[in-house]
């Protein structure tokens, strides 16, 4: 009877233990803080300051901690400054999607938490009265429906986006005014993404569109993943073929778009930022950009012939 009633016992603590136990995620990075500032400028395009605590937790010998790429909402993007000293470059970056590409002036190693911020102009970012609302609680307003980079293999200890609070009517209630800002904050599982939307009345800005080009930006970074053999072909293709058929209007960035890189999808594209990358698995990823395609250089060409 006691070895039964030892068989019991020990049944009924099978039963009471979890059906499924959840494997440990290793990481290979770790982001203490994620802080995003955000100031609209009089034409109604976005000043950001982005500022990252960054922990390098595993070494990998074939992919040095050396750069990094945050998504950012849209290709219309510019005036990129590096804001700490440790910044060697920060540059618009194509990856399948639009990334600010960060280097750093030496490599890190396991165990370092990189402290490191930039700025740039993000352009054509708020949706216009008439394609947002449908009707409802945003009708009649410029809407900012914001989605930071999100990042896929890396949690986020600590996320802050602080927008400034000048001209604002309408904002979701995730957010909270401190000072001159509306504050959203909380914390990020890996892929994990933010939000926040603010609305204005038409005449708090102009709210103007501006395409800007990468063309040279991103001619330089095939030049250098491809060689100058590449680089001589594609400038004597440039050349020769900047007529009519790449100097079609490439348009603004203001319709609705379907999502790319790390699976955005957004009814508008201007609000919708890719997923940001750390340097874990940026070679199996292509993020280092190695593999040249036709149609990304096509697609460059077409974008950026207005400027050559």
């Amino acid at each position: 009877m006691a070895a039964l009633a030892a068989l019991l016992v020990a049944a009924s603590v099978l039963l009471m233990l979890p059906r499924k136990t959840e494997a440990l995620q290793v990481y290979y990075d770790k982001i203490h803080y994620y802080g995003i500032e955000a100031n609209l400028l009089d034409n109604g395009a976005v000043e950001f300051i982005y500022t990252f605590d960054w922990e390098v937790v595993i070494d990998v010998v074939d992919e040095p901690f050396k750069w990094v790429k945050i998504g950012i909402p849209n290709s219309n993007a510019h005036k990129f400054k590096a804001l700490t000293d440790n910044i060697k470059s920060v540059k618009y970056m194509s990856d399948y999607g639009s990334y600010a590409k960060v280097k750093f002036r030496k490599t890190y190693h396991a165990g370092d938490v990189i402290h490191f911020s930039f700025s740039f102009v993000q352009e054509n970012l708020f949706e216009t009265p008439d394609l947002y609302g449908n009707g409802g609680v945003w009708s009649g307003l410029y809407v900012y429906d914001y989605t930071p980079g999100w990042f896929d293999e890396i949690p986020v200890e600590k996320y802050e986006i602080k927008w400034n609070v000048a001209n604002v009517v309408k904002y979701t209630n995730n957010a909270r005014v401190e000072g001159q800002y509306l504050v959203c904050t909380g914390s990020l599982k890996a892929g994990e993404r933010a939000n926040i939307v603010i609305g204005y009345r038409p005449g708090s800005y102009s709210f103007q569109y501006k395409d800007v080009s990468h063309f040279w930006t991103e001619l330089g970074a095939f030049t250098e993943a491809a060689g100058p053999i590449i680089f001589g072909a594609v400038v004597l293709f440039v050349l020769t073929r900047v007529s009519d058929k790449y100097r079609g209007h490439t348009g603004g960035y203001h319709g609705h778009y379907g999502g790319h890189g790390g699976g955005c999808a957004c009814a508008c594209a201007c609000a919708c930022a890719c997923a940001g990358g750390g340097r874990a698995g940026c070679t199996k990823k292509d993020f280092y950009g190695t593999k040249v395609s036709t149609m990304r250089i096509r697609k460059i060409l077409k974008d950026g012939a207005e400027d050559v």
